[in-house]
């Protein structure tokens, strides 16, 4: 007897991811939608695409034996079907309504994933969305009675495929077969250099290798390629999480890309999503002005949020701009002396750019009432945390009256990395080069010793030290009466490590330590050398984390 039953939980992942996309898309949509109806206008095109769409995930929900969804969509369709047919005219309510149904597919598409046998019960959204068809509504006002509380987990949520040009896939076909025939060649000349010294098989053989070099480094240039995706696909998330900030807040902002189709590999994809959401939370909640003060101040009633990526060298640079209020550096030199973060002397102390990095200090907030979007301070320090576990780094800069930009500057990928290596007591160190800022060599007398240890004068901030060599226990070659130093940063912090001798910069692929290593201070992990020697790479936030001299916490 044949079995027919099919197991759909093999399906359930493509499923969500594919779901996901469309949801995405209506969201998109129905925001746009939002817009033209407070103009007055209904564009037929993008109700006739949230039908589409709408159609696609009913399709699939059932095919997957989800009922209660494929209700839910059902009901939704039937509500843009009666906007296409004007038999009912949108409202806020009608908006309200339909992104709490939206909210509610989401939460159930993640209880999914956690439990392929939950069952969602949507009851009384389904009830809510059949009074909007069916014209029952309050036509003053309405809004949906249903949960409002802000769901961003949307924001930061990874993805388990890739999908990928097949012209870059084309592209890698040929390049993989390039190398196989340029190996075949090099296995040849290496068996009859074997038979016979010939200085012309000797020139042979080191053209057929660089050949070779040069196929491998196109390959891998060719599969970054495929793994760099555009920065829209995090950027666009971001609309529906201004909208419903700006609802809760009283608020009007106009959400601006620049730059959303630079491309950035995958793996930062999927981290970079929640630092920027907790800087896009913050600048609504508070950096941009109320309609009312914005007025008073001659500033156009609808604030402006920016967020603006390009590349710089091998670097992705994201900024989040507002044109707000800006930030006082004397407020939160106050706001930090008041929380015990630091004492009034080294307040005093601070220059107005180094104030504006206490922001980053845990449990910092110039706010006085708590609120789930409360002050720049909530989650600063998460958004440095996050950066730094990148090699990245971020900055702010603030001006009173016209607004703040945070500016956050990351590794293109973070697979293969360029660094500048390093020698300590005769071994190769890498650093990797988001984090260098320059290197110095400075005269021994210039470094000076404090309380929590050395430092030197930097143009004009002291510069904290880490030894390289005496952070890992290493035997200190020689004593020379020069020191090079490397400057480096890491989230808010900046140091400087100590090392024998600068070597250069060099491409190198990461390697992960071995989890039975256990933590290793200071390392983030290794690399495999053109001699066969393995290199160690620093963690920069770890080494410079224990340079406490000239630090902005340095009392703490």
């Amino acid at each position: 007897m044949v079995n027919n039953t099919v197991d759909l939980s093999v399906l359930l992942a493509d499923f969500v991811e594919d779901t996901t996309g469309h949801l995405d898309a209506v969201e998109n949509a129905l925001l746009e939608l939002e817009k033209q109806y407070g103009r007055g206008v209904t564009d037929e095109a993008l109700v006739t695409q949230i039908l589409g769409n709408l159609h696609t995930i009913k399709g699939n929900s059932g095919m997957m034996g989800l009922g209660s969804i494929q209700q839910l969509v059902h009901k939704l369709e039937a509500a843009f079907k009666q906007v296409l047919e004007r038999n009912i005219h949108l409202t806020n309510g009608f908006f309200e309504a339909i992104f709490a149904a939206l909210n509610n597919i989401r939460e159930s598409l993640a209880k999914l994933v956690e439990n392929p046998a939950y069952q969602a019960d949507f009851s009384d959204i389904t009830m809510l969305v059949e009074c909007v068809s069916s014209g029952a509504v309050e036509k003053e006002g309405f809004i949906a009675t249903a949960d409002k509380k802000e769901d961003s987990s949307y924001i930061s949520q990874k993805s388990s495929t890739l999908k990928v040009n097949f012209e870059k896939l084309d592209d890698l076909l040929n390049l993989v077969g390039e190398l196989v025939i340029r190996r075949t060649g090099l296995l040849a000349l290496e068996s009859r250099i074997r038979e016979i010294n010939d200085k012309s098989l000797v020139e042979a053989f080191t053209e057929s290798s660089q050949l070779i070099g040069d196929t491998a480094a196109q390959l891998r240039e060719a599969i970054m390629k495929a793994r760099m995706l555009p920065v829209k696909v995090v950027f666009q998330r971001f609309n529906r999480l201004v909208r419903d900030l700006c609802q809760c807040h009283g608020k009007e902002v106009n959400l601006v890309f620049i730059g959303e189709d630079t491309e950035l590999d995958k793996t930062v994809i999927d981290e970079i999503g929640e630092p920027l959401l907790h800087l896009i939370r913050n600048a609504v909640d508070h950096g941009l002005e109320n309609p009312e003060v914005r007025r008073r101040s001659g500033k156009p009633a609808k604030g402006i949020l920016t967020l603006r990526a390009r590349h710089e060298n091998n670097h992705m640079v994201i900024s989040v701009e507002d044109d707000g209020s800006g930030i006082s550096p004397e407020r939160l030199r106050n706001a930090a002396v008041s929380k015990g973060l630091i004492d009034s002397r080294q307040a005093r102390a601070l220059s107005d750019h180094e104030a504006l990095q206490l922001m980053f200090l845990p449990g910092f907030s110039t706010k006085e009432e708590v609120t789930e979007t409360s002050g720049r301070g909530i989650g600063l320090d998460v958004v440095k945390n996050i950066v730094a576990s990148f090699n990245g780094m971020i900055d702010i800069e603030s001006a009173m009256g016209v607004g703040t930009t945070f500016t956050i500057k990351l590794p293109l990928t973070l697979a293969i990395i360029t660094s500048l290596m390093v020698e300590v007591s005769g071994d190769t160190y890498a650093i990797p080069l988001s984090g260098v800022l320059e290197s110095i060599k400075v005269d021994r007398g210039d470094i000076h010793e404090v309380a929590d240890g050395e430092v030197i004068q930097l143009r004009d901030r002291l510069l904290p030290l880490v030894r390289v060599g005496s952070f890992f226990g290493l035997p200190q070659l020689k004593q020379e009466e020069t020191e090079y130093v490397v400057v480096v940063g890491s989230g808010e912090r900046r140091g400087g490590l100590v090392v024998d001798r600068l070597i250069g910069q060099q491409e190198i692929v990461i390697k992960a330590m071995d989890d039975y290593l256990g933590a290793l201070p200071g390392i983030a992990g290794g690399t495999i050398l053109g001699n066969g020697k393995i290199a160690l790479i620093f963690d920069i936030a770890s080494l410079i984390g224990k340079a406490k001299g000239g630090r902005i916490d340095a009392g703490k």
